[in-house]
Formats: C-alpha cells, structure tokens, sequence
C-alpha cells in the first residue's frame, strides 16, 4: 500500500490513522514529514523566543551592556533557541520511538517515529500556550493552569517537585492517548506492558526537564 503521510489526520483520526500506517509497505513523504515537524519545531521555539520569553537572565544585563552589545546577545538568544528547537525535536522524535521500537515484535522503526512527530506536535502546541500566559499572566511554564504545577506549589515549596509536576499536563494526556495508540496499533504489545513503556518512558523526560529547570538551564527546555 502507498500512500502518502498526513499528519493532521492522525491527530483528529489517530485509529484511522494508525490503522493506514501499520498497513503501509512504503512511507510515502517520510523525510519530507520529519523535516517539516523539525522545522515546525525551529519556528515555536524561535516564535517564543521572540516575544522575550526565558530572557530575564539578559534583561538584567540591559543597563550594563551598550546597544549593539545587547542586540547582539538578543540574536545569539534567539539562534540558541532555535537550535535548541531542532535538538528538542530530535529527541522527542527519536528516543521514544527507539525505545518503543524494543518492545516491538514486528514494528518498524521508522513507523514509531511518525508516532512521535504527532506528539511532538501537540507538544508544540503546548509550548505556544507559554506564549500569553507569560505575556498576559505572567505566568512561567510550570505554573500554566493547565499542569500539576499550580497544585505543586501548594503542597509543596521543592522547585525539583514542581517543575516536575508542572510537566503533567492536559496536552501530556492528550500525546500519553496517540503514544498508545500508535504502539499498540504497530506493536502489538499488551496493554499493561505498552502502559508501563510510555509511562517510564515520559517519567524520564520530566524528570529531565526537572533537573535542567532546577539547574537554571531553562533555556534548554
């Protein structure tokens, strides 16, 4: 079967979706669908970037920087996110996948990672929510009303604990449901084992994120 890939569809169809995929022979519009998400991934990251979000530690070099020097540590920001875009999208994409891919009894590798390009995207999304909640609410990513990370600082006043309960959100409900979807579909696997995968598998990356937040390495995220 040939077909070409349409991403769209598998986040408002992902059974649909998912069921054309497994039953692919040749992935018509592969790299072409990963340099895009890659792309995609460049532009929000630089979108954010733009509106002077995660630039405090700068901002409070303005007085002390002439002009030219400060536009130019403006621009070096703003290429550091875009890299740092590409390299967020490299590892989402292909990470998971690989580690999805060795609990696979017949899927194909590269079959995962379009899995992942969906959830990279609804992450993506979620990012261009940190957008007018910092500039309207001035609310940073782990707070967003969205998350655990409201109910974080309640409980507790530990940064590690709440930036890593700031990364539970809905948009991590909505990427935990096409993961499983995609794996199942093309793995084969049991429930509880595909379950146990993701869920590790998303542990690990928050508390990633976690440990860059608290090491004040928020520039990676």
């Amino acid at each position: 079967m040939h077909k070409e890939v349409k991403l769209i569809r598998g986040l408002r169809q992902p059974s649909y979706f998912f069921y054309q995929l497994k039953i692919m022979e040749v992935l018509r519009g592969y790299i072409q669908k990963i340099l895009l998400v890659f792309l995609l991934s460049a532009l929000v990251f630089g979108l954010i970037s733009s509106f002077g979000i995660g630039m405090d530690p700068l901002s409070k070099e303005l007085t002390k920087l002439s002009p030219f020097t400060f536009e130019m540590e403006k621009f070096l920001f703003l290429l550091g996110r875009i890299i740092s875009g590409i390299l967020y999208a490299a590892v989402i994409l292909f990470v998971p996948a690989l580690i999805f891919w060795t609990i696979s009894d017949e899927g194909e590798y590269r079959k995962l990672v379009i899995t992942q390009s969906l959830v990279l995207i609804i992450l993506l999304i979620e990012r261009l929510t940190f957008i007018p909640l910092s500039i309207f609410l001035s609310l940073d990513w782990f707070s967003s009303p969205l998350s655990l990370g409201v109910i974080a600082q309640y409980i507790t006043a530990k940064p590690w604990v709440i930036y890593f309960l700031g990364c539970f959100s809905l948009f991590k409900i909505w990427a935990f449901y096409i993961q499983y979807k995609g794996v199942k579909k093309l793995t084969q696997q049991k429930n509880w084992l595909i379950w146990l995968v993701i869920l590790l598998t998303n542990l690990l990356f928050w508390a990633a994120t976690a440990s860059l937040a608290f090491l004040n390495l928020s520039t990676l995220l």
